[in-house]
C-alpha cells in the first residue's frame, strides 16, 4: 500500500471534513492518505512549504488568501512548484473561471457539492500522473549523471593520455642527447609523432562531442552572450565548466601553466565580468 500526504484546504470545517471522510473511505486496498488541513490560502501556503505535500486540494473563495492566489504562490517556489493542486468550488463554476484555475497551476477542477466518486477518481488520477512525472523525472536525472560521469571519464583518459606522451616525450628528448648526431634524426622523427598525437584536434573533438550530449545548449548560450570568443577561449570556458584546473587545462590546451593563467584572466576581461565575480562560478552558472 502507498502512502500519500494531501493538504485538504477549505474555510468551511465542515467541507473539509466531508471531504476527509470521502477519501479515507475509498481506495483503502490501494492507498493510504494521511491528511493534513488549512482554512485558507496563506495558511495552507505555508503549511505546504514545511511538508512538501503530493497533492493540494484547495477551495477557491477564502480569506487573506484564496485559491488562485495561492496556487500561483505554489508554481513560484521551486520546492513545491510541481505539487499537483485541484481546486475545489462552487460558486466559481463558468468556462472563464475554468480556465482561470488552470492557467494559474491548478491540475484539475472540481465542482461543489462533491460527488464522492469523482473526487476519489480525480485525486487518485492526479496522484497517479505526479508518479509517473516523478519516475520520468528520477529516470531523466539518472541518465544526466551517466551521461556527466562518461563525460568525466573522456576528459581523464585524454588527459591521462597526453601525461603520458609528455613523460615519453621528455624521457626520449634526454635520451637524442647521449647518441651521436647521426643517429638523432629518427628519434627526432618519434618526438615529432608524439607531439603531433598531443595537439590532435581529435581530442577537442571527442571532448566535444561528448560535451553537447550532456550540456547541449552551453556553447549556443555561450556565443548567444559573448559572439567575440575565439576557438581557444570557448575551448577553455568548457575546459572550466566541466571543473578542470589551470593545470589541467594548460595540459589540455598545450600551454605553460603560466600562459594559461594569463589566458583565463584575459577571457574574464573579455566577458566583462565584475571582479568579485569568480570565472568559473560565471561559466557554470550558464
Amino acid at each position: 500500500m502507498k502512502n500519500y500526504s494531501l493538504l485538504v484546504v477549505d474555510d468551511d470545517k465542515n467541507n473539509l471534513m466531508v471531504m476527509i471522510r470521502y477519501l479515507e473511505k475509498h481506495h483503502k486496498l490501494q492507498v493510504n492518505y494521511e491528511f493534513l488541513t488549512a482554512p485558507n490560502g496563506k495558511i495552507a501556503f505555508e503549511i505546504a512549504k514545511k511538508t512538501k505535500p503530493d497533492l493540494i486540494l484547495t477551495d477557491w473563495d477564502m480569506p487573506l488568501m484564496n485559491g488562485i492566489e495561492m496556487i500561483r504562490a505554489v508554481r513560484q517556489l521551486p520546492s513545491i512548484k510541481e505539487t499537483p493542486i485541484i481546486i475545489v468550488t462552487g460558486i466559481n463554476d463558468a468556462a472563464e473561471d475554468l480556465k482561470l484555475a488552470l492557467d494559474a497551476g491548478a491540475v484539475d477542477y472540481i465542482q461543489k457539492p462533491v460527488n464522492k466518486i469523482e473526487l476519489n477518481a480525480r485525486v487518485y488520477s492526479a496522484l497517479q500522473l505526479y508518479d509517473a512525472f516523478r519516475t520520468i523525472r528520477l529516470q531523466k536525472t539518472a541518465i544526466e549523471e551517466q551521461k556527466k560521469q562518461e563525460l568525466g571519464s573522456k576528459t581523464l583518459q585524454i588527459y591521462e593520455k597526453n601525461q603520458i606522451l609528455s613523460t615519453v616525450k621528455s624521457k626520449l628528448e634526454s635520451y637524442l642527447l647521449d647518441l651521436n648526431p647521426d643517429d638523432r634524426p629518427a628519434g627526432k622523427a618519434i618526438v615529432k609523432l608524439i607531439e603531433q598525437n598531443m595537439h590532435h584536434d581529435n581530442e577537442w573533438d571527442a571532448f566535444k562531442q561528448q560535451f553537447d550530449k550532456v550540456n547541449p545548449q552551453f556553447f549556443k548560450v555561450l556565443e548567444e552572450k559573448h559572439n567575440d570568443l575565439t576557438i581557444s577561449e570557448i575551448k577553455m570556458c568548457a575546459y572550466i565548466y566541466v571543473g578542470l584546473g589551470i593545470k589541467e587545462i594548460a595540459d589540455f590546451m598545450h600551454l605553460e601553466y603560466g600562459g594559461a593563467r594569463v589566458k583565463k584572466t584575459r577571457i574574464k576581461q573579455k566577458l566583462k565580468l565584475p571582479a568579485d565575480l569568480k570565472i568559473d562560478d560565471y561559466i557554470r552558472g550558464l
